[in-house]
């Protein structure tokens, strides 16, 4: 099982459970994209030294609010916004609220 079949497999795969976001790149970019993703930053949270506003969505199953969690804790000076219901587009989902959020944020 191998050659074509596999690859006609695996992006069947990729179609029925990949995110939107994955499923749109080009196979070259999706092996960025794996690159990227598979990266554990998280020793680096703590060195951001800028305010930073978390915008989550409770429901986002591309990144977990679990992540976001970890992320508020270990930015020094962070905030984080999450709403239920919303997934890992909440900034659209509940655009007003967002852009109320950001310029409060930005004020």
């Amino acid at each position: 099982f191998g050659g074509e079949r596999a690859a006609l497999w695996q992006e069947s795969l990729v179609q029925k459970f990949g995110s939107r976001d994955y499923r749109a790149l080009t196979p070259s970019m999706r092996q960025t994209f794996n690159r990227v993703i598979s990266q554990d930053l998280t020793g680096c949270l703590e060195k951001i030294k800028a305010p930073t506003l978390l915008v989550w969505g409770e429901d986002d199953t591309e990144t977990p609010i679990w992540m976001a969690r970890i992320m508020a804790e270990k930015i020094p000076d962070a905030g984080l916004v999450s709403w239920p219901g919303c997934g890992h587009f909440a900034y659209l989902d509940r655009y007003g609220d967002f852009r109320i959020v950001v310029e409060r944020f930005l004020s």
